[in-house]
This record gives C-alpha cells, structure tokens and sequence, in this order.
C-alpha cells in the first residue's frame, strides 16, 4: 500500500492507455487539511490535474465509460465531519465519480454520483 499522493503519482497516470479502465484506487494512509479544499494541496491539485489529462487521452483513443477514482483512507485524522470531500478532486468530478471510502469501516463517506 502506497500513502498517496507521492512523487510516482504522475508518471503512473501518465502510463494508463487502457480504455477499459474504469477505476482507480488511491489508498491513502492519512487525510491531511482536513479543512482545505484539494486544489490547494499541491499533489492532490497535480492528481487532479493528471485525471483530467487522462480522462481527455482516452476520450481521444474511444474511451466510452465514466471514470471512477476512489480514495480508501485508511486513517482518518480527526473529526470526518470536518472533512471537506464535495471539493475534493474538482476538476476531475467534472468528468468523473469521486468515492471517498472508510476503509477500516468500509464505509462510502462521500460519493459524488449524487450530485452529478
């Protein structure tokens, strides 16, 4: 299990070229800022950004299904409560589903079909 993000997040997006992908899974050992917006956190605004790249490469290549990328936090740092998952991923939710998973409880927190 990789603590995401990390410096080889770029150049493992960057290598998909599967158009029948349909999720990616990032477990994520701690949720940092729980109270900041994803896009101010510098990796996860460079994840963000390298989704929507993917996202629009395999459109280009014939991609025909709505890309899911689910965060499993493993640890969770303080009150969930706090967490602000609706702004987590901006970009990408555009294009995408954004699952946010408990992993210790398996529990959906977030799931941004419902506002879709």
């Amino acid at each position: 299990m990789e603590t995401w993000p990390n410096p080889t997040h770029g150049a493992l997006i960057s290598s998909i070229t599967s158009t029948e992908l349909q999720k990616i899974i990032f477990p994520v050992r701690l949720m940092y800022y729980s109270s900041i917006p994803s896009q101010h956190v510098p990796a996860w605004a460079s994840i963000d950004k390298q989704l929507c790249e993917l996202v629009t490469r395999l459109g280009a290549a014939g991609y025909r299904h709505t890309l899911e990328v689910e965060v499993r936090l493993t640890e969770l740092n303080d009150d969930r409560r706090r967490y602000k998952f609706t702004e987590f991923l901006p970009e990408f939710r555009e294009n995408g589903v954004v699952t946010i998973i408990d992993a210790a409880c398996d529990l959906v927190l977030h799931s941004s079909t419902g506002s879709r």
